[in-house]
Parts: C-alpha cells; structure tokens; sequence
C-alpha cells in the first residue's frame, strides 16, 4: 500500500493505555482497548500522560482533537482510518504494533502455537501481503522474540528481505532516514537468522476491575456545588473495565434524595466533558492514570440508581479522561 510523508491524527489512544500498561507496568493503567490500532506517536503519549485521548470511528471524517503534524511522518490509508508510521523502527507503525499485539493478545488468552498464526494470519491476511512487508516482517521479528518462530513465517520474511522490503519507497519517501531503516532491516535479519530464544510463557494480563457498576452515583465535593457522575454502563474487555460515564445536570451542595437523583438528566450547557461538535452526545470514559483511580481523584460513590432505557446498548464513547484530570478539571472551574 502506498506511503507518504503526512500528519498522523490523534486516533485510537485509548489502545495505547493497553500498550503502555501491559509493556511496562505501573506506567499507565488501561482505558479501553477494544479492537482498536494500539501506537500513537510521542505527541500522543504526551497528550495521554495529561489525562486526555480522544478516538475516532471509521466512520468519522476528522478527529475532535484535530490533527498533530509530525516532522518525517508517514501514513497510510485503509477506507477513512488513518493509520501512522512515526519512525524508522519497526514497530514505529500501527500496522506492525495491530500485527504484535494480537498474536501476543492470543498467546496470553491460552491459544495454541499454530491457532496464534492462524488466527493471526486471518485477520491480518491483507496487510501480510502487502509489498513493503511491514506485517509480515513484524510476525516474524514477534516469534522469534517469543520462541517461536514458524518456519513458513521465517522464510517468507527473509524471502521480503532479499527483495528489499520497504527500502525503495523510504529511498523515495525520506532519504534522509534511508539509512536508519536499512539498519531497522539489517537487525530484523540477524533476529530471525541468528540463534533462536528459547520459548516464553505468557500469562494472561491481570485485568482491572474499575469498582464501579451501572447505576452508581459518584460525588466530588467541590468549595460552591457537588459535582455528581451516572454510571452509565462498565464495558468489560480482556484486560479490565471501562467506565461509560454521564455528567448529571446539578448545582446544588447537598447530596439530593435518590428520587430526585432518578429524575436528573444529563448536563448538555457547557459539559466537563470533551463533546463533538456534531454530536449532543455528552458521555465520556474514564481511566486511571498514574494508579490515580475514581477514588483517590476524589470521587464518593454515594447511592446507586436504576438503569435508564438504552443504557446497555450505551456505545463506548470517542472521549476519555483520566479519573486525575477529571477531578483537576472540575476544581479549576470551581476556582473561578
């Protein structure tokens, strides 16, 4: 598939909660992954860290959170997603993290060897056929870093390698990081060529719980009003829970009676949270940052109501923020 130096948007950072808690734990905890493309660039890791991400159905023909231009960065299309290459690495590429992450994701769930790259292969069969080899080359690199390099895998790839791989279209592309890459290539080919590791057991990642269910009421106490939260429905995925939260529309400084709770509606004028512009949808996702979950932000869970009609069909909204943030932003208006 063709490339070119372009932007990459901010898409599918809620992915990237996945990469970071599961690659290097402690960093970050998980908001949710779905079945999203899992590597943003440096400027989207920077802009999680703050407490925010925003993501962006296939549907959709621009990001809410517009579009961070990169120096030197490529992207390639597929239908209306954008996906990004960001560096000469290779697995500075969504393509090649989708292609590790899923046959990992696989490995831990407990499937077979041969179901791994069956499946895997499946899934990614387009992207492994492409020219350039990037999926394919990032297969091979993943198996054998596991221990478990399959020999078709194994010569394909070397087979991509003899032909050059990606080589042409960086030397057309982005000479000046021509040289970087053939290096990238270079290290691929002594991987798959040199000793083999011996296998790695991988375990299931343990999966965190949020705490929270359908129906409860969070509270912030905040110096002029109590800022209150619905739960609107917590969606369940391999790694933990994402919280589908609704801001309430309540100014008031004591906690009301859970009737009066039944009968608040969501807050449309002026909400905490992110919202498209097309969009009267106001519902965002949170996520814990920096092991700062809805507790230690400040929250209180202080009574749970009935679920409302539609709640269970709630999709996962394009919004996020940490629980950290949330809590920051809510004091910030309340100062001023």
């Amino acid at each position: 598939m063709r490339r070119r130096i372009g932007p990459l948007r901010l898409d599918f950072i809620a992915q990237l909660c996945h990469e970071v808690s599961l690659r290097r734990p402690g960093a970050l905890a998980l908001s949710d992954p779905g079945a999203m493309p899992s590597c943003v660039g440096s400027i989207g890791l920077k802009r999680l860290q703050r407490g925010l991400w925003a993501s962006k159905p296939a549907s959709d023909s621009c990001c809410n959170t517009g579009t961070i231009p990169i120096l030197s960065l490529n992207h390639r299309v597929q239908g209306r997603m954008i996906l990004g290459t960001w560096g000469t690495g290779l697995f500075s590429d969504d393509v090649a993290c989708d292609v590790r992450n899923h046959y990992r994701d696989l490995l831990e769930d407990g499937e077979e060897d041969d179901a791994a790259i069956r499946l895997t292969v499946e899934r990614f069969r387009a992207y492994l056929e492409e020219s350039d080899g990037v999926a394919l080359l990032a297969l091979a690199v993943t198996q054998s870093k596991l221990g478990r390099l399959d020999p078709d895998i194994r010569d394909q790839a070397l087979a991509l390698l003899d032909r050059g791989a990606d080589l042409e279209v960086w030397e057309e592309e982005n000479p000046k990081m021509l040289s970087k890459r053939r290096t990238v290539l270079e290290k691929a080919r002594a991987q798959l060529t040199g000793p083999q590791p011996a296998r790695k057991r991988l375990r299931p990642p343990k999966r965190l719980l949020s705490g929270l269910a359908a129906g409860d009421i969070l509270a912030l106490v905040l110096p002029r009003r109590l800022a209150l939260l619905r739960v609107v429905r917590v969606h369940p995925h391999r790694l933990g829970e994402t919280p589908v939260l609704e801001e309430l529309d309540f100014d008031g400084t004591d906690l009301p009676a859970r009737d009066a709770l039944e009968r608040l509606g969501p807050r449309v004028n002026d909400p905490i949270s992110f919202r498209h512009p097309l969009s009267s949808d106001t519902r965002f996702s949170a996520f814990v940052n920096q092991h700062i979950d809805w507790q230690l932000a400040g929250f209180q869970k202080v009574q749970t109501i009935e679920s409302r009609p539609g709640d269970e069909q709630s999709p996962i909204p394009g919004t996020g923020i940490s629980w950290a943030e949330l809590a920051a932003r809510y004091r910030r208006r309340a100062a001023q």
